[in-house]
């Protein structure tokens, strides 16, 4: 099998869409050995701010010489993006190989009458193998939806359950209310091993305690009202945290909560792990690097990319331009998809400016962009639709060019799919713009 050929079949298996459950897993896992039993895993749940924390804590362990694995999802820029150790990609080849191993198992399910795997599953279970297989130091593990009965849950023991702040999302698939989201959150917490708690609601925080009681664990609450003596700009964050004094550079307000949530954690793995020092710690947090949360991608205009999909994400996202862009002229870009809040989503954002460009995700899950515009026309004074994300970046570039002696900010938001479009977008632009953080003058 070559990784053409894998495509193939990881697509088929696609078609078949999400359903929760361990059942499959667990059979898939069992035929191949459960690799998963042989890792140090970090296992991380929470609505916002998973693959953040997961970026500090990669960072950091980075910087102590362990060598980590990461399963991230969604991604970015690639289907292999992944899976990843010390930041690089799985080949190719290991891929298709590993696929192949993963597929034979799948087939036995079958013959013995067994349902098959989603490709969820099936790319979870080919993360095991890899990390294993790799002699991976830790793994950090994102959840993909849920905690529960995501298939991820199939570890034991991790070395530490995450959850991040929990808010609504994915109603249908786990529950209308808060404290029902919270409880299948609260489904990665095991007895006897470590669990840090980010931020929480009240009653969603009652919840998760009553999770841990369950198991008989004693969490490690993080608490914003201990974020204090903030500095921000454009190259990133100060402040300090229960008397540590910290750097990030990530932007936006949340990610002192995310850099906060990653030091805890730090903080109980450091307890077993002694080459985990607080230089490490400290360092590793200072130079982590996400993409698409809050990324200045481009000056003169300054374009920000945000992968804010949800409420709370859209909160988070407000709050932060509010505070740091208030007299600044911003244009928002928003692309969504068919299932999410987009109503609530623009009706938040219509606080940060009265005009609004709507495109597609090139998904089939995308929501139209004529469709969303008619949605969020009650919320803004202007609303254009445009053909795609590259269109509506060339209407967003030739409005900000009538604006030259104003400050400028262009947000786009909605999902994180939309991002690798408009950053190519961007970067054929106007030449007379330069790429933030990307080197050299355009070229066109």
């Amino acid at each position: 099998m070559n990784y053409e050929e894998a495509m193939v079949y990881i697509n088929q298996l696609n078609t078949k869409g999400i359903a929760l459950g361990l059942e499959r897993i667990t059979a898939l896992l069992d035929i191949l050995g459960n690799p998963q039993d042989a890792l140090r895993c970090v296992h991380v749940a929470g609505t916002n701010g998973k693959g953040s924390v997961c970026a500090f804590l990669d960072s950091a362990l980075q910087k102590a010489g362990l060598r980590v694995g990461r399963y991230i999802s969604p991604t970015l820029y690639g289907y292999l993006e992944r899976f990843q150790i010390n930041g690089i990609w799985m080949a190719e080849a290991d891929f298709a190989g590993l696929l192949k191993i993963v597929q034979h198992a799948c087939e036995q399910m079958e013959a013995q009458n067994l349902e098959v795997p989603t490709v969820f599953e099936v790319e979870t279970a080919i993360a095991f193998l890899y990390f294993k297989q790799q002699n991976c130091d830790y793994v950090l593990l994102e959840t993909g939806m849920g905690g529960r009965l995501d298939s991820t849950n199939v570890i034991k023991k991790p070395a530490v359950s995450v959850i991040t702040p929990v808010s609504l999302d994915h109603t249908a698939m786990l529950g209308g209310s808060l404290e029902e989201i919270a409880a299948e959150k609260g489904g990665i917490i095991k007895p006897g091993c470590p669990v840090v708690l980010g931020p929480q609601k009240a009653e969603v925080l009652d919840v998760l305690l009553g999770c841990c009681k369950k198991c008989g664990v004693d969490p490690v609450l993080c608490s914003e009202a201990d974020v204090q003596n903030r500095q921000w700009n454009l190259n990133g964050q100060q402040f300090t945290y229960r008397g540590t004094d910290l750097a990030i550079r990530l932007l936006g307000d949340y990610q002192c909560s995310n850099a906060v949530i990653a030091l805890e954690t730090l903080r109980v793995l450091q307890k077993t792990e002694p080459v985990l020092t607080e230089t490490a710690m400290l360092n590793g947090l200072k130079n982590a690097a996400w993409a698409g949360r809050f990324e200045m991608i481009h000056t003169n205009p300054t374009v920000i990319v945000d992968g804010a999909h949800n409420p709370a994400g859209a909160q988070a996202l407000a709050d932060t331009l509010r505070s740091h862009f208030a007299d600044s002229t911003i244009y928002l870009l928003m692309g969504v998809f068919k299932d999410k809040q987009y109503e609530e989503i623009a009706r938040i954002m219509r606080v940060c400016s009265d005009t609004i460009y709507c495109f597609a995700p090139e998904l089939e899950r995308g929501l139209g962009a004529k469709e969303l515009a008619e949605a969020v026309r009650p919320y803004y004074r202007e609303v254009f639709s445009a053909d795609s994300a590259e269109d509506a970046v060339k209407q967003v570039f030739l409005r900000a060019k009538e604006n030259e002696d104003r400050d400028t900010i262009i947000v786009s938001f909605g999902s994180l799919s939309t991002i690798d479009a408009v950053q190519n977008a961007v970067m054929h632009m106007d030449n007379r713009y330069e790429c933030a953080e990307r080197g050299a003058a355009w070229t066109g």
